[in-house]
């Protein structure tokens, strides 16, 4: 007797839950349908060429926003959400943030040749990269999943209130292709520093707030660069899934390396970097600029030394003569 044929639907990969909503089976958000997205506040502009014996961390460091939103009647017509007002209650413990390394093409209005600063290991994988919307809803795919083996041990309603203008804002917009296409540009490789970090409480815009600072993120090659954030929540489940979810990702802006004789210095720390500082976040924090030391400076000391060797040498000489 044969049996009848059996269906099977396609199954949800990790990544089939960035940025969507998402219905906990265990952790902390047990029962509740929760949406994730992650802003990056805070972008690199430059840094210096990774090097062993003096290594420069990206400036000013990127920092990441955690938002989580609760949504109710999710896939009716009464569906809505509503931000966590006390992030003071979310956990951290669990809570993690990596980020990849991908070529950035720059537009011409901005760098005249911008694929000449990119190395040229990585020059036959540029390829122009697509704007990335602030949220993203992808579709069940069949990407590689993400396995708890790959990550380190650990160490109102929908319309949302204008923020307040306190800490500087970033544009939306960014370099970032989420398509799979985008994966074969990863450089990821060439980061140094610590590519997972846990979030940490902060008071930005007027109300308590989760975010990821990348303060020791250095890169080994020169060139134009963007980071990919993705977040994830490793004590948190759910349904028909063992992996861990990718919860939410964004791109960020770019930023350039530089090498070490072009290397411009730093600027004045900024404002988000200070406040970081200010909770407990480990940076290096400055008031003034912080220009490159130039080495043409003449060697003043050698001369005057010859000079007067040449002096004392002459007044022997005389002496000698009229003895």
């Amino acid at each position: 007797m044969q049996g009848l044929p059996q269906t099977q639907s396609t199954p949800r990969t990790s990544l089939s839950y960035i940025n969507v909503p998402i219905h906990f089976v265990s952790g902390q958000f047990l029962g509740r349908c929760i949406r994730t997205e992650l802003v990056e506040i805070q972008k690199a502009d430059l840094g210096r060429k990774y090097a062993r014996v003096d290594r420069r961390p990206l400036d000013p460091p990127p920092v990441v926003q955690l938002k989580l939103f609760y949504v109710y009647n999710e896939g009716t017509d009464q569906e809505y959400e509503q931000e966590i007002q006390n992030y003071d209650d979310v956990q951290n413990l669990g809570l993690l943030c990596n980020v990849d390394l991908f070529p950035a093409q720059l537009d011409s209005t901005s760098e005249p040749d911008s694929t000449s600063h990119l190395p040229h290991q990585l020059s036959p994988a540029v390829a122009p990269v697509n704007p990335f919307p602030s949220v993203y809803h992808p579709q069940p795919s069949t990407l590689p999943r993400m396995s708890t083996d790959q990550l380190p041990p650990l160490s109102g309603p929908s319309k949302r209130p204008a923020p307040v203008a306190q800490l500087p804002q970033l544009p939306t917009t960014s370099h970032f292709d989420p398509s799979p296409d985008t994966e074969v540009l990863k450089c990821t490789r060439a980061l140094s520093g610590a590519t997972f970090v846990q979030p940490a409480y902060i008071d930005y815009q007027a109300k308590r707030a989760l975010v990821f600072p990348f303060a020791d993120l250095a890169v080994k090659i020169e060139g134009d660069f963007y980071l990919r954030y993705r977040v994830f929540d490793l004590f948190s489940r759910t349904a028909g899934l063992v992996d861990v979810p990718v919860l939410a990702e964004c791109g960020g802006g770019p930023f350039h390396i530089y090498s070490t004789k072009e290397f411009p210095g730093l600027q004045p720390s900024t404002e988000l970097s200070k406040q970081l500082s200010r909770f407990g976040v480990r940076l290096n924090t400055r008031e003034t600029e912080r220009k490159r030391k130039r080495k043409g400076r003449e060697r003043s000391v050698s001369p005057s030394r010859t000079s007067r060797d040449k002096g004392g040498r002459n007044a022997r000489k005389s002496r000698s003569e009229s003895d």
